[in-house]
């Protein structure tokens, strides 16, 4: 069960007295941009409390007010949250979750304790003095719009400087190459180390020689395009290094420096650039003709990334006449202690989802360029963030995740979602092929934010079949043959997508 779409703005519209207390916290960021809300942080009984309308929609969550019960239901990927107002309990997925405080309407707004959003939503929380501001992170890596810009987004990053432990936000400078970008300058105030140098030993080792302090953020690595990203908030270049920066036609120093990297099967090149000056984040980008693994260590003064040679698991399969064979998996959403949606009779989703999943199995196994693989084959449970890092190590070409909703009786339907853009067309053509096989009313395709099509690096899909609130729904949804269309033309769907 997911999400049923919603308006966010139909939250109450009446306020009711509450002790509460205005906090020099004004300001809420979330990866770095900040939410805007008519209803400021507010401090009741030493706990923060935050309007969860306004957290749930920068995170692409949906949500709904329910006035006779005095409830609001937020949605993301997997998980359903029920809170009452003025009750310190909440439902997650049914199951009762003490909260610090109660959530209270203040101004029209439901405000629930901060610790409580960052725990059930998957955010990392951090508190940065200077600005008296609430940094809010997805534990996700960072999103990624094409194969030559590094972030769209925010460059916020962690790390050391300032108050331990804390996060300043900022902005990506606008460049004409969105790896390496901000204008030459000083070494900025805000730098608690300096890089001096960074140099390739001919083999697999990247090294960047710094003094005083940094700490790297986790390296991660690029969708669609084979390149590894390090970025070291709060450090700046030594003057002496950039010195060594290439001059451009007009004789003006470049703002980035590069190097070649030969003998190595993979890293062909090195890249370094400020990237972020909000803090000064310095950020390395190595570029790979092949996926790599690498690690990172650090010892003092001295940051090492060893880039080993390519896996070959990550070879493309290929047939006899060389033709491509794609990787497709197919995720059966919920397992074991995770039932899903709970059906008008009793049945659960994961028993759906399940059958989807190996009856599409056994038709695409039929398909000579096409390789299906399963995240679950039974009645087992595996963590959101397995199921996109079993696919994203797979390398896979395709990723679909199999899922049934549950709102209301009346509501009735079927929805896809994407979450990136490279994913839309993937979904628009399998959406069509659902609602041919289902016959229920169409929902449309939707984006939403949830984890395993948003860290999948693949075009990836959900689908919500119907409803099992429904009793129509469930009637279509567990028919033998409803569920054989349903595979049949899911499997149809990506031939069309893959042009086979």
């Amino acid at each position: 069960m997911l999400t049923l779409s919603v308006l966010l703005a139909l939250w109450p519209n009446a306020s009711y007295a509450a002790t509460a207390v205005p906090v020099p916290v004004p300001k809420l960021f979330l990866d770095g941009k900040s939410l805007v809300s008519d209803v400021n942080p507010l401090l009741r009984n030493n706990y923060t409390l935050v309007p969860i309308s306004t957290i749930a929609k920068g995170l692409g969550h949906q949500a709904q007010w329910f006035p006779q019960t005095r409830t609001v239901n937020v949605h993301n990927g997997t998980t359903t949250v029920v809170l009452k107002i003025n009750d310190n309990k909440a439902l997650i997925n049914d199951a009762e979750v003490e909260m610090d405080a109660p959530a209270i309407i203040v101004s029209g707004r439901t405000m629930v304790p901060l610790r409580f959003v960052g725990e059930q939503m998957g955010l990392d929380l951090f508190w940065d003095n200077p600005s008296k501001s609430v940094h809010m992170y997805q534990k996700a890596p960072p999103k990624v719009e094409d194969d030559v810009s590094v972030d769209s987004g925010s460059g916020s990053s962690p790390g050391e400087g300032g108050d331990a432990g804390t996060v300043i936000p900022g902005d990506v400078p606008t460049v004409v190459d969105p790896i390496l970008n901000v204008a030459a300058r000083p070494v900025p105030t805000d730098a608690a180390g300096i890089v001096k140098d960074i140099v390739y030993d001919g083999t697999s080792k990247v090294t960047i020689n710094y003094e005083g302090t940094i700490t790297p953020k986790n390296a991660f690595t690029l969708k669609n395009t084979d390149r590894i990203v390090l970025d070291l908030p709060y450090s700046a270049f030594a003057p002496e290094f950039v010195k060594g920066f290439e001059l451009d036609n007009n004789g003006v120093r470049k703002t980035e420096g590069r190097m070649l990297a030969a003998n190595h099967p993979s890293l062909y090149n090195v890249r370094y650039s400020y990237f972020s000056d909000k803090p000064t984040t310095v950020r390395v980008v190595l570029d790979l003709s092949t996926a790599s693994t690498f690690t990172v260590t650090q010892s003092e003064g001295q940051i090492q990334i060893d880039v080993a040679k390519p896996d070959p698991a990550n070879i493309p399969l290929t047939d006899k006449n060389g033709n491509k064979i794609y990787k497709i998996v197919i995720d059966a959403g919920h397992g074991a202690k995770d039932p899903g949606a709970i059906s008008v009779s009793k049945k659960t989703e994961k028993e759906f989802n399940l059958s989807i999943a190996l009856k599409m199995k056994a038709l695409l196994d039929k398909e000579p360029r096409i390789k299906p693989y399963l995240t679950r084959s039974d009645d087992t449970f595996l963590e959101l963030k397995d199921r996109a890092k079993y696919a994203n190590d797979l390398k896979a070409d395709l990723f679909m995740s199999i899922h049934a909703n549950s709102f209301t009786p009346q509501t009735t339907g079927t929805e896809t979602y994407y979450s990136r853009s490279d994913s839309k067309a993937f979904a628009d053509v399998i959406h069509k092929h659902l609602v041919k096989a289902t016959g229920l009313p169409d929902r449309k395709v939707k984006q939403a934010n949830f984890l395993v099509i948003r860290q999948t690096t693949m075009p990836a899909v959900l689908i919500e079949a119907g409803f099992l609130s429904n009793t129509r729904d469930e009637q279509v949804l567990f028919s033998e043959a409803a569920q054989n269309r349903i595979a049949a033309e899911l499997v149809a769907g990506i031939k069309a997508y893959l042009k086979l």
